[in-house]
């Protein structure tokens, strides 16, 4: 297979070469091993990585069975026992097409590799890296020699036959590597037939698993955006993974910038290697589907039935089977290229000539304009560029859609081709929005705030009020702004209302909703919730305004109500209204200013005032799938989330390395102003590890955010905690009485609650009355835990207080649970019963553990991978943890809060653990973990 760069081979000086097919490679391992299975064969398209397997797998057993390493290629397919000629040098010429004659070689040469290895074992050369356990320490074992074929499907029917029989008669155990787009060559896929052979199919990288792979490359931390981007940009594939990050740094747009690798996500990366790389994937297709696959890509998604109707159907089938195209959804009839880079790369491949007459010809045969928004934006991009006339109110359809989807740059450029006073101010907007997704906040509001910028209605005045107030918020400007925002959008419909009567109502109606949703976002900042009940009821019964306008202000109110909840104790109810206004349906237009990220942000604040860690993984993960490069404008605040779940888990050293990438991050691009809050939790993080001269740091760097005020209430919280450790006087943390008095003056009880947690966590015990008090008033897991912990120190309760450490553990606030487990042993004492003292003790102990030797993966630490017995090494890093975690008692559901992830994550690793493991259950795990 090719997995290699291209016949230049460059490679950047800054490149690591990563491995990153771990898991797959320990599967081939387990299942050549596993009783019953002498083959494996591996399914993979160009690029995926199966090249690098092989030798990896190479390199692991070479040391302990003798390997052939067979390479098929397309010049030697029709010559018999041709890949075999290196092994038969003993084979006279004139016997090589005899087949026992090769038989004869092939087996000479294993006796005599076989006889090599053995003169290493003893004199003690080789090293073993990293068979599963059973292969290193197992004496008795007689493992077979292995042949490994790179590129089977190109091997011919004689050495295939050969092969197979030597795989039949248990004389060697083979690992073979072929291309998803042609056949294994016979007797091969018999041995899968009966039962001989397993067979794994490689899959693109995950986004996880790439991001992972960027970071290994570079060797350093990335953006979590930059990760995102060469995902989406290489499809997994880590061949143009790689070939893309090579391009990036030599022309520039992949840089370190205070410590943290970032991308420039808006240029077009197609090197010379990555077209050939791509050639090469297209050689061998026949011309008609080579016309159908220009179509294709040209207009993706597209439908089937036209590119049937100019092409036929055979092409079309061609394109399918070789895996090149497929449907974009099941059921669907539209069809798309398999792989982003195939689009981009055969776009740039077809002249424009060619391209205006393919034009011409597919659309005669579209009927009506297209449904799909991609298929509307590729079609008019195409048309721009073959040189066809657009109608004015299709190049601003299109120039919003690829606002939305963080195309910036087509947006800006069909935005300028725009003609007509009705739509200039849209078009101003959506270049104002572009400039926004760019992180270039100065550049959208001077946009917005041109003199010339006239409203033509009260859509336009209301449609760029709220982007400008949007604007303004990640300026970070002061509320006195978007209070003159308000007012002027209020005089100016009042103007708008009395030029048209007939429509004043509406007018009026439209410009008061912007004006109210303006001042609820000055009321956000400033933590007013109590005063949001009204402004938000007027929203909800909004007079004289449509449908589309309505579920505008619908969205509006369940955002905002869901910060207002989360602040005043009801967080889970502010989960469920943020969840509700993202799955609200806006018209395309709202959706410019109207930016999912403030719904965002609001959705994982709630889940973290309720211990959520689990919800709070989900919602980022659906939000970088769902709303795609969206994930750019939300930027380091991922690590924010991150950071503060290691830290309300005790964990300061975890949630100091991410925290810190954060702050690099923030600083490039921080549209939700969270650079103070990551800032402050960064300082209390470095100030809980003893790094006292990096907290005195980040506090004296410290700017504070003009973020939405519940993050703002975090964060001043933080930052007294942070300058209290520095102070090390002993005495009361006065600031943080101070903010939970604050909090309870204006009944935000869950940011008294929040002030009052890190008082205890400070170790001032002083206030629990009162956090029990107040913890029994909101709503979630974080709050519940607390509560118990608080009550059992009110009452000295020993075992309420090791019960209630049993539940801070399970919610994840390890610290409070290593707190409660040391004083409920203390106050045990030696009166309590021996075995209670036993469980106790061995419940601190593994808190203690897990504090101490958990090291953060991806999102949030795992627990160690050594619980279970040697039948495990054959497990991958994060299959082990899950099992560890099942075989301890815990549920898939406490697992994925435990780690962070999804639940469907959960179930997929506990399923490939039982089978490797040779288990049904957790029962059977159990008892290997004992």
């Amino acid at each position: 297979m090719t997995d290699e760069v291209g016949p230049s081979n460059r490679h950047h000086s800054l490149l690591n070469s990563p491995f990153c097919r771990e898991d797959e490679l320990a599967d081939v391992l387990s299942a050549i091993r596993s009783e019953g299975s002498q083959a494996v064969f591996i399914t993979s398209d160009n690029g995926l990585g199966a090249s690098t397997i092989l030798r990896e797998l190479i390199a692991v057993v070479e040391d302990h069975v003798p390997v052939l390493a067979i390479h098929s290629s397309q010049s030697l397919a029709k010559i018999p026992y041709g890949v075999l000629a290196p092994f038969l040098s003993a084979v006279g010429t004139g016997e090589a097409s005899i087949r026992l004659a090769v038989l004869r070689g092939v087996l000479a040469e294993l006796k005599q590799r076989q006889e090599e290895l053995v003169r290493c074992r003893i004199k003690g050369i080789g090293k073993s890296r990293g068979l599963p356990a059973q292969a290193n320490d197992d004496p008795g074992r007689d493992d077979p020699p292995m042949i490994v074929i790179d590129d089977a499907h190109l091997m011919d029917a004689a050495t295939a036959e050969l092969i197979v029989s030597l795989v039949r008669g248990g004389t060697v155990n083979l690992v073979a590597a072929h291309s998803s787009r042609h056949a294994l060559p016979e007797p091969l896929p018999k041995l899968w037939t009966d039962g001989m052979a397993e067979n794994t199919v490689l899959q693109p990288l995950d986004q996880e698993r790439t991001h992972a792979f960027c970071e290994r490359l570079l060797g350093g931390q990335v953006l979590q955006a930059t990760g995102w981007h060469f995902w989406t940009s290489s499809g997994g594939n880590p061949l143009f993974l790689r070939l893309l990050v090579v391009e990036a740094l030599e022309r520039g747009f992949l840089s370190k910038r205070r410590g943290i690798w970032v991308v420039n996500p808006n240029v077009s990366l197609h090197s010379p290697d990555l077209t050939e790389a791509v050639r090469r994937e297209l050689r061998g297709i026949s011309q008609q589907a080579s016309e159908a696959l220009n179509l294709i890509a040209l207009s993706e998604p597209v439908e089937a039935s036209a590119i049937e109707t100019l092409t036929g159907i055979l092409p079309v089938r061609e394109l399918l089977d070789g895996n090149m195209v497929r449907f974009i959804r099941p059921n669907s009839k539209l069809l798309g290229l398999v792989n982003p880079i195939f689009g981009d790369v055969v776009r740039e491949m077809v002249p424009i000539s060619q391209s205006r007459l393919l034009h011409q010809r597919l659309i005669h045969e579209l009927e009506g304009p297209p449904t799909d928004k991609e298929a509307l934006l590729r079609r008019v991009v195409w048309s721009v560029d073959v040189g066809v006339e657009v109608p004015a109110d299709r190049l601003l359809a299109a120039a919003v859609l690829a606002s939305k989807l963080f195309q910036s740059q087509t947006a800006l450029e069909l935005a300028s081709q725009i003609r007509g006073e009705e739509y200039r101010l849209r078009a101003s907007m959506v270049r104002a929005r572009a400039h926004y997704n760019l992180g270039e906040y100065q550049s959208a509001l001077a946009q917005m705030e041109s003199p010339e910028q006239t409203p033509g209605s009260v859509e336009e005045l209301l449609f760029g009020s709220l982007l400008r107030a949007s604007t303004r918020s990640a300026l970070g400007m002061s509320v006195e702004f978007l209070a003159a925002d308000a007012a002027a959008l209020r005089r100016q419909g009042a103007q708008m209302a009395q030029l048209n009567p007939a429509e004043g109502e509406t007018i009026v109606g439209l410009s008061e909703s912007g004006a109210v949703f303006i001042e609820l976002m000055i009321l956000s900042r400033q933590g007013r919730y109590s005063d949001m009940t009204a402004p938000m009821s007027w929203l909800t019964a909004a007079p004289g305004i449509s449908e589309p306008s309505a579920r505008l202000n619908r969205a509006m109110v369940l955002t905002m109500d869901s910060e207002r909840l989360s602040a005043q104790g009801f967080p889970v109810r502010g989960m469920a209204r943020a969840a509700e206004a993202y799955a609200l349906e806006h018209s395309e237009e709202n959706d410019v200013f109207f930016l999912p990220e403030s719904i965002l942000l609001r959705h994982l604040a709630a889940a973290m005032c309720c211990g959520d860690w689990q919800g709070a993984t989900k919602v980022l993960e659906e939000f970088s799938l769902e709303t795609g490069p969206a994930f750019f404008s939300f930027g380091g605040g991922a690590n924010v989330v991150r950071g503060m779940a290691f830290l309300r888990g005790g964990r300061a050293s975890n949630a100091l390395e991410v925290l810190l990438a954060g702050v690099d991050a923030l600083q490039l691009s921080d549209p939700q102003q969270l650079l103070g809050f990551c800032t402050a939790m960064a300082a209390y993080a470095a100030a809980r590890v003893g790094k006292m001269a990096l907290a005195r740091q980040l506090v004296n760097s410290h700017v504070e955010g003009r973020c939405i005020f519940l993050v703002v209430s975090h964060e001043r919280a933080y930052l007294a905690a942070a300058i209290h450790l520095l102070k090390n006087d002993g005495g009361v943390p006065a600031e943080l009485v101070a903010l939970a008095d604050a909090a309870l003056a204006d009944r935000s009880t869950t940011l008294e609650l929040n002030a009052l947690a890190l008082i205890v966590e400070l170790g001032d015990m002083s206030v629990v009355p009162r956090l029990a008090r107040v913890a029994a008033e909101v709503e979630g897991h974080w709050a519940l835990a607390l509560c118990g912990y608080a009550r059992a120190l009110q009452d000295r309760d020993g075992p309420r207080l090791a019960q209630a450490g049993g539940v801070l553990s399970r919610a994840g606030l390890l610290g409070f649970a290593e707190q409660a487990l040391e004083l409920s042993a203390r106050w045990m004492g030696e009166n309590s019963p021996r075995n209670r003292m036993r469980e106790v003790n061995a419940s601190l102990q593994q808190v203690k553990e897990e504090l101490g030797q958990r090291t953060h993966a991806t999102i949030l630490p795992a627990t160690s991978t050594e619980s279970l017995r040697q039948p495990s090494a054959q497990l991958t890093r994060r299959e082990r943890e899950v099992s560890n975690l099942a075989g301890a008692g815990l549920t898939d559901r406490e697992i994925a809060g435990e780690l962070v992830l999804s639940l469907r994550t959960v179930e997929g690793h506990l399923y490939r653990a039982y089978a490797k493991l040779g288990i049904s259950g957790r029962e059977e795990l159990r008892e290997l973990t004992e």
